[in-house]
């Protein structure tokens, strides 16, 4: 006795082009049907921070000068602000990091730190070669550039304290956001 579903099948490896093409269609619209059900906006948001805490932490616990932006450019947001142990340093040196998102989607931070000036300076500028100079408020700085990942810096050393005001954005954004650096006060 013969089962009626299977009287009209074919032998297996008789399937022909057009039996693999149904069966294709079939699997590819079962996971398209998953990919509208599951899919969600890949959207990347940047959580804006407190950074006036930070900072009245900050300056309450660290030894050394924190500076700050005196005012900031209107759409501006503080997308990183901390004061932790520094990674690149030896036990027992910190970092203040400072990190705000511009109006323009690009990134602008200041970091500070009191560890050795070399093995912090080459991660926060992404190793980018220092070849010129500026002159911010009356300070030398370093100008450093390297287009892979853009990194844009300005560098400035003052007895054991490094600071770095960095980004993806132009120059003469960089330079106003140094030149407004302040000391926090307490």
């Amino acid at each position: 006795m013969q089962n009626r579903g299977m009287a009209n099948k074919k032998p297996r490896g008789r399937e022909t082009a057009w039996d693999m093409v149904l069966s294709m269609s079939a699997v590819l619209a079962t996971v398209g049907v998953i990919m509208l059900i599951a899919w969600r906006p890949q959207q990347e948001v940047k959580q804006q921070v407190d950074y006036e805490t930070a900072v009245a932490s900050a300056v309450i616990a660290q030894t050394w000068p924190i500076s700050i932006p005196e005012t900031l450019p209107a759409g501006y947001q503080a997308t990183s602000a901390r004061l932790e142990p520094e990674s690149y340093g030896e036990d027992g040196d910190i970092r203040w990091i400072l990190g705000f998102q511009t109006e323009a989607g690009e990134y602008v931070s200041l970091w500070q730190s009191d560890g050795p000036t070399k093995r912090v300076v080459d991660p926060a500028t992404n190793s980018a070669p220092c070849e010129s100079t500026e002159t911010i408020n009356g300070a030398i700085w370093q100008k450093c550039e390297i287009d892979q990942p853009l990194t844009r810096a300005f560098v400035k050393t003052e007895g054991d304290l490094t600071s770095i005001v960095s980004g993806t954005a132009q120059w003469d954004e960089l330079l106003r956001f140094a030149e407004s650096l302040v000391l926090a006060k307490p």
